[in-house]
């Protein structure tokens, strides 16, 4: 069973500083506010450098006031400031799935809007659709049918797991990711498989999965994506439900999916490096970027925009920033929408010519490192 999408055409505040009440302020040489209790009664054991995080709050070295969830980075000390896995990081655009009338290309579009890099991906069998990092090299859902490598050099596809057998993988193949061990994992919409180099396909997990039996149905896991600093995976169900995966726990469902009266169509998901789940999707209320609360296990509203002419489909972040980036199809033009944070604005940061017809599908963020 094969699910079909039709698309219409279709920063955040830097951070000043965290600072807590009855405490003295000093500011580095980068301009940072740190805070000091000066409550001599107060217990600082479990925030040791007092810059108002503890290893339980994020702080990812409590000895160092360099590094908290509330800094911005800096990409040329060697430090993880801002506490999200990646070190001396600075968004640099986007890599899409890109498709025009020769065929599949993997496009790569600057921070400013302008076109980097163009990847023909070569094999007249090879039809990517998500997309993920795999090393140097790109990991993509082929067809529904394939999970393939494509070369970051040459574009040369080459396939590692064949779900094209309909007796065996009933529902085809939909997302994929790279995990934090390295390997490549993809899910059925009924179940999560790891994916090796040398074609072993191992199932690593499974959840009821019945679009014909709205009673013993769960989830319908469309689209995955990766907390690096966790390893978990997240799970995104296209109508509305959300589970994650980790190696040590297994699959925790945190909302399952009501097949009679959905109330929540999510086309892909993302993960915000330092904490958060999101997708591109639609409510009652129209379409919108979708945010997971673990507390209320549901999805609530973190981006809505005026236009209705667009509808999102797949989502990248810049997680310094907190911008999304989503990829979206009208007729001829293909376009990449950024969505400033916390601000409703919308515009192109990509449109194609309109000269023919294009699409974009799977969408990735690029970062340099090291200034």
């Amino acid at each position: 069973m094969k699910m079909q999408i039709l698309l219409l055409l279709l920063g955040c505040p830097q951070s000043t500083g965290f600072q807590k009440p009855d405490s003295a302020t000093t500011t580095d040489d980068s301009g940072w506010i740190s805070t000091t209790p000066t409550d001599d009664t107060a217990d600082t054991d479990g925030d040791l450098d007092g810059d108002g995080y503890t290893e339980e709050e994020g702080d990812c070295d409590d000895n160092d006031v360099h590094a908290s969830p509330a800094r911005d980075e800096d990409d040329r000390d060697g430090i993880d400031n801002d506490c999200d896995g990646k070190v001396d990081e600075a968004w640099a655009g986007v890599t899409v799935v890109h498709y025009d009338g020769d065929g599949a290309n993997l496009l790569t579009i600057d921070s400013i809007g302008e076109e980097a890099d163009r990847l023909p991906v070569n094999g007249k069998e090879c039809y990517p659709i998500w997309l993920d990092r795999y090393g140097d090299d790109w990991l993509v859902n082929s067809g529904y049918a394939m999970v393939t490598l494509v070369d970051g050099e040459t574009g040369a596809c080459t396939d590692i797991g064949d779900f094209s057998d309909a007796e065996v993988y009933p529902y085809g193949v939909y997302g994929i990711v790279t995990g934090a061990d390295g390997a490549a994992y993809a899910t059925t919409l009924d179940k999560l498989y790891r994916v090796d180099p040398d074609g072993t396909i191992t199932e690593v997990a499974t959840w009821p999965c019945d679009l014909m039996d709205p009673a013993g149905h769960e989830l319908a896991a469309y689209s995955m994506a990766l907390d690096p600093l966790t390893g978990d995976i997240g799970l995104f169900g296209y109508f509305g439900g959300f589970a994650t995966w980790s190696p040590t726990e297994g699959v925790t469902m945190h909302a399952t999916e009501d097949l009679a009266n959905p109330t929540v169509y999510t086309w892909s998901g993302a993960h915000r490096d330092g904490g958060g789940w999101f997708s591109p999707g639609v409510t009652a209320d129209g379409y919108a970027v979708l945010r997971f609360d673990l507390g209320s296990a549901s999805w609530v509203e973190s981006e809505a925009w005026e236009d209705e002419d667009w509808a999102p489909f797949m989502l990248a972040l810049d997680s310094d920033e907190g911008d999304f980036y989503v990829t979206a199809t009208a007729g001829w033009y293909a376009t990449i929408w950024r969505i400033v944070g916390g601000s409703g604005y919308a515009a192109d940061l990509y449109i194609t010519s309109g000269a023919e017809p294009e699409n974009f599908y799977g969408i990735v963020s690029e970062y340099t490192y090291g200034g």
